[in-house]
């Protein structure tokens, strides 16, 4: 299956020394569609539509219309509402020291833990805090999420 990536691709941060980088991209999948893909470096971490965000509609829904900073304009496809929303919200969310109020939980954690996986230790330690503060305090749905992909266990002595 070959893959293009169209010209929706936008770079969002670079990390420190590393030469590590989130990026959104929209990726034209001949037999497909199209997919909305978030990288870290080369490495993606969440597609859109997958097991987690079915389709581009529910994703808009669960993702895109929460986020205040976001105003959808009618002639946009639901592929360019997502793909903007997220943006979006990433930047706004790497701005604001990775507080999952700003990204929906499906996106931050995963991008946290490729980001702890770099070896920074800032990541490794906002990683953990931002676990044990949505477990502490989110609604069942964050809770169940967290322990079903295995987050609790990646939580150390640390704290």
């Amino acid at each position: 299956m070959k893959k293009q990536i169209k010209k929706n691709c936008v770079s969002i941060k670079k990390f420190n020394d590393s030469n590590v980088w989130i990026s959104v991209r929209i990726e034209d999948l001949k037999e497909g569609g199209d997919k909305i893909v978030i990288y870290v470096g080369e490495d993606p971490i969440v597609i859109i539509p997958s097991t987690a965000f079915p389709s581009f509609g529910g994703a808009i829904e669960e993702i895109i219309e929460k986020n205040p900073l976001y105003n959808k304009k009618n002639e946009e496809s639901a592929v360019e509402i997502l793909f903007k929303g997220l943006y979006l919200g990433i930047r706004a969310w790497s701005e604001n020291n990775y507080d999952n109020q700003l990204l929906h939980f499906k996106i931050s954690f995963p991008l946290l833990k490729k980001l702890r996986d770099v070896g920074e230790t800032k990541f490794q330690i906002i990683f953990q805090q931002e676990i044990l503060k949505e477990y502490a305090t989110s609604k069942i749905k964050i809770k169940q999420f967290l322990e079903q992909e295995g987050y609790l266990k990646l939580v150390s002595d640390f704290f």
